[in-house]
């Protein structure tokens, strides 16, 4: 954290400067300001969690060697003696809306993702109606429509999520958080798209589910007199610009998207409904038996949701080309002891290079814990480990090691 005042370039003034940086360029520009949030929310040199309070672009430093980190910490007042906190309206969390709100870790986090936003967009996020923070639902049309993020709907999802989380679940690490997000721009495996949940309070539940994103329709090519060489050769020009502008998204586009898949299991927190993966046209009857060999075994590491980190051992079981099974155990880590056992099982599909996991039945319940979604990409070239999305608001990521290729159904 240091003083802007003598005027070093603002991330804002950056990503105008810089506006064919790619979207993963963007996101690493702002590892250094995630980290330093995160220091100041922790408490760890001060004695007590401190927030920033007007995280956005224009309060971001950009250093020539590609660092950032927050500026004018303390610089906020109150509006004409009101005491309500300043705040920036397309980057503020709706809790600061209410009367008598100052301002928190949680919505520095808030901020921090309509940052990302912004990031992603080019330009800052829409705003709802007399400026009370970004309106999520036209975000969720600009961000499907954006030709930097249609082709990644997981990127997408955990974005929206973040904004549309209660304060107490939004993401506990930015510095993980943002790291998760580049994962997401891994070569998409056409697994995830659906409905979002909206924000309790000031953004009420629609009445019907917001639509999943499709592609305009194709428009008919009108007739043309031209010689017929001119059309080969506009064709030709044509193919040649959508393979360099990005044809693998092209493509994409193209695809009827699958159905939306059932709702993550959550009696008092919705997660992003989330479709089965299509198996890629592109994948091979080799792909998939290298990723039903790679799947199938015995996998252990951790997640961290509302209880905190916690250890997982997932037992995969490939039913046939396209279907898989899996047990879900959890249990407590040494940092984290006083986290139950507990077991269910999960059921889903897989392509050659990813997978989506949906909440099947309890084997051992404890308590009220809720049984939670996953999804992953993976290359079995790649090493003997995956890393992927707790689909659940109040949950992160989850990293796991293939520990044996020993493998059972789960129990019915």
């Amino acid at each position: 954290m240091y003083d802007n005042r003598f005027g070093d370039q603002s991330y804002l003034d950056w990503l105008a400067l810089n506006p064919y940086e790619g979207l993963s360029h963007r996101l690493r520009a702002l590892a250094g300001t995630a980290a330093v949030l995160d220091e100041l929310h922790s408490g760890r040199r001060t004695g007590v969690p401190v927030a920033h309070g007007d995280v956005k672009p224009a309060t971001v430093v950009v250093r020539p060697d590609g660092s950032s980190s927050p500026a004018d910490l303390g610089q906020l007042w109150t509006v004409d003696g009101s005491l309500v906190a300043a705040r920036s309206a397309p980057y503020a969390a709706p809790e600061l809306f209410l009367p008598g709100a100052v301002t928190s870790p949680a919505a520095d986090r808030f901020a921090f993702a309509a940052t990302v936003a912004h990031a992603a967009l080019g330009a800052p996020p829409p705003v709802r109606a007399a400026g009370q923070g970004p309106d999520l639902r036209q975000l969720v049309d600009q961000l499907r429509a954006h030709p930097l993020c249609a082709a990644f709907p997981a990127f997408q999802h955990r974005i929206l999520n973040a904004l549309s989380a209660p304060p107490a679940d939004r993401p506990n690490s930015l510095a993980t958080w943002l790291e998760a997000l580049l994962n997401d721009l891994a070569p998409p495996t056409f697994a995830m798209t659906g409905t979002l949940p909206l924000a309790p309070g000031p953004y009420p539940p629609p009445g019907e589910p917001l639509p999943p994103w499709s592609p305009p329709a194709a428009k008919p090519a009108a007739g043309s007199s031209q010689p017929l060489t001119w059309v080969l050769a506009g064709v030709a020009a044509l193919v040649a610009l959508a393979l360099l502008a990005g044809g693998a998204w092209y493509l994409i586009q193209q695809i009827d998207e699958p159905s939306d898949g059932d709702l993550v299991v959550a009696p008092t927190r919705s997660a992003y409904a989330s479709a089965a993966p299509s198996p890629s046209p592109a994948a091979t009857s080799d792909d998939l038996t290298a990723a039903r060999a790679f799947l199938s075994g015995t996998w252990e590491g951790t997640y961290r949701c509302r209880q905190g980190l916690t250890g997982l051992k997932l037992t995969v079981f490939v039913v046939d080309d396209h279907e898989v099974e899996a047990l879900f155990e959890f249990s407590p880590v040494s940092s984290n002891p006083d986290v139950p056992r507990g077991s269910f099982v999960l059921e889903g599909t897989y392509t050659a290079s990813g997978f989506t996991l949906q909440p099947g039945h309890w084997v051992k319940r404890p308590g009220d814990y809720i049984m939670v979604g996953l999804e992953a990409s993976f290359s079995p070239r790649a090493g003997q480990s995956i890393r992927g999305e707790v689909a659940d608001s109040g949950c992160d990521d989850f990293q796991l090691k293939k520990t044996s290729t020993v493998t059972r159904r789960p129990p019915v």
